[in-house]
Parts: C-alpha cells; sequence; structure tokens
C-alpha cells in the first residue's frame, strides 16, 4: 500500500514533552553485527551528558537474529551496488517502488552469485525477505517502544541503512506526528542531505557533518522553543522552503568527547542471543578524524571524508585510558578502529606503551603503508592483529597518479613484516586511472607474481567514483565523462528523488585508461593466489642464516620447491636489504666494511643483486633493492 507523503510545515509545533526524552536507532545495514555502532554509542553519551535521557535501539541486531548472523554480516559487506538499500525499499516506498526483483536480479546478477558463494541464499531468499521478512521486521520494530513519549527520534545513516531508516521514520511519524526526526551521518553530507530532507517529509531535520556540537545544541533550541537559523550545520523544512545553515563545526578536542556508551549494544545482544564465545564483539573506537595524509594530498579516488579531512587526533594518553576503560566495562580484548589514518605519534606512545605493559588487545586499524619493519613490529606487540594499509597497487607510477605517497617496494616491505609477525592485511589492487598504460600493469603483474609467499589482495577491481573524491569534483584536471549515479539507485528510490543529487557512487567513463582485457593476467593470477593461499599448503619463502652463508628455500608454486645459496658477500647484502629496500651504493659501502666484501665493486654488487631478483628473490626499483624471502626464526 502506498504511503501519503506527510507535510510536517502544516503540522503543530512541538508539544511539550517531560522529560524531554530521546530515542536514538540503528538500523541494517550500517556494519557488521559483531561492531557496536560508534555512532549511537558516542551521541547516547553525548545526549546524556547534556541532559536529555536517552534510550538507544541498534534493531539491526534484531535482524541479524531473524535472518542469521552470518546472512546478515554478508548483506551489510555488499557494497557493489545498492542491495541492502533495495531490500527495505517496498517496505519504504510502497507502490513507488521502481522496479520488480527480477529486473534488479537481472542487471545486477553478481550480487546473487556474491550470495550464493558465501551463504548458499539465491533469488527466492531475497525476495521472500524484501517482501516479506522486511515488512514484518519494521511493523515489529514500530512496537518495541513507545516512540510517542519521546520529543526526539534520530537515526544513523550510514552506507546501507538510508532506507531501512527512512521506512521507520515513516511509521513513527504517521503514528506519531509531533515527534520530531532527526538524520545524521555520512549519507546527509554535502547536497545530499538536502535532497533526502526535500523528499521525504518524515526528516524534519538533517544535520550536516560532525554532530558532537550541534547535536545536543539542537536538542537543547528544540526543548526551549528557541530558533535555529544561526544553528550551524542543520537542514530544515520551513513553509519558505529548504534551509541549509552549512557544515557542522567540528570537533578540535577530541578528548573533550565522553567514552562511547554500548549498554544498549549488549542488552539486546544477550537478549537476542547474539552473545557467545565463538563470535568476538570488536568494539569499535575512535582515535581520530579527517586523514593528514589527505589533507595535504587528496587521493584522487577517495571520498571517504567528505568535507571533513583536517586532521584531528586523540592524544596518547587518552586513547590508552579509553581501550582500557571499554575493554573493562565490556569484558571483551577486541576492538575496531573507525580512525582512516593512523596518528604516528601511536606507534611509540600508545602501541609501544601497550607492548611493554603485555596487554593483549586484538585491534584492527587503518595505517599509511609506508611502515618500517620496526614499526610494524610495535604496532603487533601493542595489538594489532588486523591492518588495512590502502595499498590499492604495486607500481610507483600509478601510486604517483592516485597519489597515494607511497612506492611499489614500501608496499611490499609492509606486506612482508605483516606476513611475519602474522597480522591479517585487507588490501586491493585497483585499476583506471587516467594516465595508466599497459607498461604499468604488465610490471606490476610481474611483482604480484613474486608475492605468492605474503596475503594476497582480497580483489583486483576498478576504481569507483566517489561523491567528493577529487575525480568527481575536479573535472577539469581529470578526464572523467559521463558521470551517472550508480544504476541500482535507480532500483531503489522512487522518481521523485534527483539521484544525482541524492547519489555517493557514480558511473563514469574516464579517458586515457587502457582496456578491462589489460587486467584479466592479474584477475587470474589473485584468484590462484588466492586459492593458493586458502589452502592447506601455502607458498613460503624463508631464509636461515649461518655465519658467512644464507640458506633461502623456495616453495612458492606447485612442485617440490627450491633451495638458494648466498655466501660470503652476498649472504651479507642479502640480509642487509631484508629490513628495508636499500640502494646499491649503500650496500657496497657498507661490504666494503668487511673481511667478506672488500674489494667487491659496486658494478660487480649490482650484477649479483640483479641476479638474485631474476630468480625471484629480490625486487629492485630505482637503484634500490628489497629482499623478499622472510626470516625463518620467528623471534628474529
Amino acid at each position: 500500500m502506498e504511503r501519503t507523503p506527510l507535510t510536517v510545515c502544516e503540522l503543530p509545533p512541538l508539544a511539550p514533552v517531560q522529560p524531554f526524552r530521546i530515542a536514538l536507532v540503528y538500523m541494517p545495514f550500517g556494519s557488521p553485527s559483531m561492531i557496536p555502532s560508534i555512532q549511537i554509542g558516542l551521541l547516547t553519551a553525548i545526549a546524556e551528558r547534556a541532559g536529555f535521557p536517552t534510550d538507544a535501539y541498534q534493531f539491526d541486531l534484531d535482524l541479524a537474529q531473524r535472518i542469521g548472523p552470518a546472512v546478515y554480516d554478508e548483506l551489510s559487506a555488499l557494497s557493489g551496488h545498492m542491495t541492502g538499500e533495495w531490500l527495505f525499499s517496498p517496505s519504504a516506498f510502497g507502490e513507488r517502488t521502481p522496479a520488480s526483483d527480477e529486473a534488479y536480479f537481472a542487471e545486477f546478477p553478481d550480487e546473487l552469485g556474491w550470495m550464493d558463494l558465501k551463504v548458499g541464499k539465491d533469488a527466492a531468499f531475497l525476495s521472500a525477505l524484501r517482501h516479506e521478512v522486511l515488512p514484518r521486521f519494521l511493523e515489529d520494530c514500530l512496537e518495541m517502544a513507545d516512540w510517542g513519549s519521546y520529543a526526539v527520534v534520530g537515526f544513523s545513516s550510514t552506507f546501507s541503512q538510508n532506507v531501512a531508516s527512512l521506512a521507520l521514520a515513516q511509521r513513527i511519524k504517521e503514528r506519531h506526528p509531533l515527534v520530531k526526526i532527526i538524520f545524521g551521518g555520512s549519507n546527509m553530507d554535502g547536497g545530499m542531505g538536502e535532497e533526502y530532507v526535500r523528499a521525504f517529509s518524515c526528516i524534519d531535520y538533517a544535520v550536516v557533518g560532525e554532530g558532537d556540537v550541534v547535536f545536543p545544541e539542537l536538542l537543547r533550541r528544540l526543548a526551549d522553543g528557541r530558533p535555529l537559523a544561526d544553528l550551524q550545520g542543520l537542514i530544515y523544512r520551513t513553509s519558505e522552503g529548504i534551509v541549509s545553515t552549512g557544515h557542522a563545526v567540528p570537533v578540535h578536542d577530541l578528548d573533550a568527547l565522553p567514552m562511547p556508551d554500548y549498554d544498549e549494544y549488549y542488552r539486546r545482544s544477550r537478549r537476542l542471543g547474539l552473545l557467545s564465545t565463538d563470535r568476538a564483539v570488536f568494539l569499535a573506537f575512535e582515535t581520530s578524524r579527517g586523514c593528514w595524509w589527505g589533507a595535504k594530498h587528496h587521493c584522487t579516488f577517495c571520498g571517504i571524508n567528505g568535507a571533513n579531512m583536517g586532521y584531528r587526533s586523540k592524544s596518547p594518553e587518552r586513547v590508552v585510558d579509553e581501550l582500557a576503560f571499554l575493554s573493562r566495562r565490556y569484558r571483551t580484548p577486541c576492538f575496531h578502529g573507525t580512525d582512516n589514518i593512523l596518528d604516528m605519534r601511536y606507534v611509540p606512545q600508545v602501541f609501544g606503551r601497550l607492548g611493554q605493559e603485555r596487554t593483549d588487545y586484538e585491534i584492527f586499524y587503518e595505517v599509511k603503508a609506508n611502515l618500517t619493519r620496526e614499526q610494524i613490529r610495535t604496532l603487533y606487540l601493542g595489538g594489532i592483529r588486523h591492518i588495512q594499509p590502502g595499498i590499492e597497487s604495486l607500481s610507483t607510477r600509478l601510486l604517483k597518479l592516485m597519489r597515494k605517497g607511497s612506492t611499489m617496494l614500501q608496499n611490499v616491505r609492509f606486506l612482508k613484516w605483516c606476513r611475519y609477525y602474522g597480522i591479517h592485511v585487507a588490501w586491493n589492487v585497483l585499476w583506471g586511472y587516467p594516465g595508466e598504460t599497459e607498461e604499468d600493469y604488465r610490471r606490476e603483474l610481474e611483482v604480484l607474481k613474486r608475492l605468492s609467499h605474503l596475503q594476497p589482495p582480497q580483489a583486483v577491481l576498478r576504481i569507483w567514483l566517489q561523491r567528493f573524491s577529487p575525480y568527481f569534483f575536479d573535472r577539469e584536471t581529470f578526464p572523467v565523462q559521463d558521470v551517472r549515479p550508480e544504476p541500482s539507485y535507480r532500483h531503489v528510490y522512487p522518481p521523485e528523488v534527483d539521484l544525482d543529487k541524492a547519489a555517493y557512487f557514480f558511473t563514469h567513463r574516464m579517458a586515457d585508461t587502457v582496456s578491462w582485457a589489460s587486467h584479466q593476467p592479474a584477475l587470474e593470477w589473485v584468484e590462484e593466489w588466492r586459492e593458493r593461499w586458502s589452502s592447506e599448503r601455502r607458498d613460503t619463502l624463508v631464509y636461515r642464516r649461518t655465519p658467512g652463508l644464507v640458506v633461502i628455500d623456495d616453495r612458492r608454486g606447485p612442485g617440490p620447491g627450491k633451495r638458494h645459496t648466498c655466501e660470503g658477500p652476498w649472504a651479507l647484502a642479502y640480509e642487509l636489504c631484508s629490513d628495508t629496500m636499500r640502494p646499491a651504493a649503500q650496500v657496497a659501502e657498507h661490504l666494503r666494511s668487511t673481511a667478506e666484501g672488500m674489494g667487491l665493486s659496486e658494478p660487480e654488487l649490482i650484477v649479483g643483486l640483479e641476479g638474485l631478483c631474476h630468480k625471484g628473490l629480490m625486487l629492485a626499483e630505482e637503484g634500490q633493492y628489497l629482499s623478499l624471502a622472510l626470516p625463518m626464526n620467528p623471534n628474529w
């Protein structure tokens, strides 16, 4: 049944509610079910500190319990198309839903293939979920709380949870028209929030940008009946049209923020039977905002931070205290960092300290890939077990095109030492940059084929076009053409929504790029590499040292493997280039100071090093050499 849009400007003023109570809602599919929402946890603490009694509702957990956590988590992980949004579309828009299930499956068969591969679910399951399970789920959400007792109900809208939030918000507004509905999150940033407020009258206010300052002040003004025109960071509707007061003032002193409150997550998880010893909860924690690299050199394809690129971070002391507080309160050692990049102070002052104190945290973190072996070791000792370095390519020339500020050898060094210390690395190989050449990818494939003893990339992918990336907004510099909202948006939103304003992902044509066929060899190799990695016999490349000798055992690929030996100066050279890449001149200078290397000229050294590269035991670039084998000794 089609829902009649409400016109909020025609509603009577907000009636006094005593006390002025707040509800915060987290809908599917914002994050995996084992990670509590930091948005809800932090805003709950902020609203409570401001004096407003606040209840949180993580309804994503209710859906995870109904369809199974494994299925829920795969749906929340889908990112190629708007499948999570599409599933809730009939519940939100009724007869205004754009297209049939069959049309969606026909246009995006890869979504079905992924669900079948991961959890064995087919089109019939997704259709039943869309038309039967989710409508009942929403009606149950409507009955789970006395929504009319709240003055304000706030919805988080990040990733693929916008339509689910709209569906419940509309139901609450229809039943309780005096309740004010607030949306906030990354889906409201830029022009997106203004379009959603215009198109969906159930949204009374959208918070644009960080809500830490504007949200509690909005609550105070609503409670007191004060005007909002000078409050920065809001979009709302008046009788004269849509009002936007710009971007919210960002928080500069992150230490002043309260600890996130995850009590609701644990209460609901426990009641639903989702907590178990074989299903670890990773508490979301935040130590910084923005990106210090992006503030200087915005990576060409990245749109993650929107308008909040300016980098701010918590003090190392606060980070250590926050981890300890959350671990004790919620009885877990597992954490999921929400930062986009690591504050380099944290290497010695946080993770070095945690290692010295012999803590046993298990932490996921995003970092820049140009970390040294010693820095990676420090992160490991401090609890980093899962890491996302933003590698994206193993071609220095391509990395320069995307403004990554790293090199091929730095990226390989990172993968090498993460493998040695047992840190799981999430990385991809991306393509589709203007200026790329066939030769770039031929050389990259040569590098990839030498690394099968290291963790493979998750995928080889064409770059996405994201709303806030330089590729999107700087059309004068980059040859981006035919920019259109990603096609699955058409299957989600009714025609009155201007997708050019509402979408975050876009399709495009990029001039000065190579054909798709150029990437087929890399796709095939990475698939083979991943199969080897998940087999009982992973590829290995290790070395052992004795006085004057390095023995290298190469068991990459099928077959019995090979053994190589380096003696005298070559053993010293191989070991010298193990920790990090070194120029030939530096290696030669070091060897000349030893008995073994005395008299060895630099040209002779280069011939020997190039021979090791030819055997696939080293990599070289611009006169620098990096040994690929890992030390056999796990404590070396």
